[in-house]
């Protein structure tokens, strides 16, 4: 069978756009990347709106991309009509493509937090080479698969225009990936302690709708809380950028690389739970409390933060740099014979 496509990206939808997912911009990229290589290459893309029988095909800056209502059947019947390609599917997409027992795929599974469940779930049938965004995940997939798991972490997005962020606030405390059972009793036990500090608490992911009111109304009597419900990640990164440290007790889905990742690069400090990857994210152990740890050595951690010179950590590499070596680790794994 002629192979029509060397190289297949599986992508989520390109709603997709929260920090535990690669923005469309990096997975384009990524192919580019790929094809500068002398592969072709195109990426599969999950479109709801479409019929549920037809795969669409258009084009984005010579990347063939094509899309698809039922993504989980379409995978193994378009690898089929496209000659088999090699098949790089992207964090967080496991449950999505739904891979993990389907025979003929010839498939990197780059596993994301989003992706430990559905490991657990179920079994691997299928000789898969197995990333992982991070060492958590890395050793997590390691125990649940007994087979080896590379640690890749995705490349970031576009690199923040230092000059456009707001100057950091001693006195502004940012809260972000807050959930009922355990930041959010935390931050209002924080804020009705310390009136003197102003706290934002960024809605991201974003609450249910019982969560947020329940919050609100807790909330009311301290006065110094900043609610904003960023509508993407840039929206999210300004927000956090305006505090002078940023709080990070929980997150569900914990991964959220990019914009951490990115507040490091500007400078900002971080301070987290031992809770899944956030220890390899924040990436220093000074700035990692237990998840049980009680309100007031939290605000003993922050006081002493919030007094600390800001370093800017190492500039990360750009965004082609970053995708070309990730693509010529993907290529190092196909047989010589293609």
């Amino acid at each position: 069978m002629k192979r029509e496509i060397d190289c297949l990206i599986a992508a989520g939808t390109e709603e997709s756009i929260g920090p535990q997912y690669l923005a469309t911009s990096t997975i384009l990229t990524l192919a580019k990347a790929l094809a500068a290589t002398g592969r072709k290459t195109a990426i599969l893309v999950i479109d709801p709106a479409l019929d549920p029988g037809l795969v669409a095909r258009d084009d984005s800056d010579g990347i063939v991309i094509y899309r698809s209502a039922r993504p989980i059947s379409t995978l193994p019947a378009l690898s089929v009509a496209l000659g088999r390609p090699r098949i790089l599917i992207l964090p967080n997409q496991l449950t999505v493509y739904d891979v993990a027992q389907t025979p003929g795929l010839d498939a990197t599974i780059w596993l994301g937090e989003d992706d430990l469940k559905p490991l657990g779930d179920r079994w691997l049938s299928a000789p898969f080479h197995l990333w992982a965004d991070s060492r958590y995940v890395a050793d997590v997939a390691g125990r649940l698969t007994q087979r080896p798991v590379e640690t890749v972490p995705p490349p970031l997005g576009p690199t923040l225009d230092q000059d456009a962020l707001p100057p950091a606030d001693p006195t502004c405390i940012a809260v972000v990936g807050a959930r009922p059972r355990d930041g959010i009793a935390l931050t209002l036990s924080l804020a009705r302690q310390r009136r003197d500090l102003r706290f934002i608490v960024a809605d991201w992911p974003r609450l249910t709708t019982t969560a947020r009111q329940q919050f609100f109304a807790l909330a009311a009597s301290c006065g110094n809380i900043d609610w904003r419900r960023p509508d993407g990640p840039t929206a999210l990164l300004t927000a956090a950028a305006t505090a002078g440290v940023i709080l990070v007790p929980a997150m569900e889905p914990i991964g959220h690389r990019d914009w951490i990742c990115q507040m490091r690069l500007a400078g900002r400090c971080l301070i987290g739970t031992d809770i899944g990857a956030l220890p390899d994210l924040i990436g220093n152990p000074d700035r990692i409390l237990p998840a049980t740890t009680p309100a007031a050595l939290w605000l003993q951690h922050l006081d002493r933060l919030r007094q600390a010179t800001p370093t800017t950590a190492p500039a990360a590499d750009s965004l082609i740099s970053s995708c070309a070596a990730i693509a010529a680790r993907f290529l190092s794994e196909m047989p010589s014979s293609r």
